[in-house]
């Protein structure tokens, strides 16, 4: 495993924090939190998924939570016609 691409993430995010905080320097405290958050959830799942390139990606976590509403809804309109 090669741990040099864990700073260059952090520097790659350091720098786009850098880049939008020129454009969102009028723009209330709250979206500049909302901001920042984000990137730091990016950058520790980006980092997550690095160490741990088996974890599920977003869609099978989506499929996860909502794949059996979204065949029981199938299934009921298909009864219905």
């Amino acid at each position: 495993m090669t741990w040099y691409a864990i700073p260059s993430l952090l520097t790659l995010s350091l720098l786009i924090a850098g880049i939008q905080w020129r454009w969102t320097r009028q723009a209330p405290a709250k979206e500049k939190i909302v901001c920042l958050a984000m990137l730091g959830i990016g950058w520790t799942v980006g980092v997550l998924l690095y160490i741990y390139p088996h974890l599920p990606g977003p869609s099978q976590l989506v499929d996860l939570l909502f794949g059996r509403i979204g065949s029981m809804l199938i299934t009921q309109g298909e009864a219905d016609s």
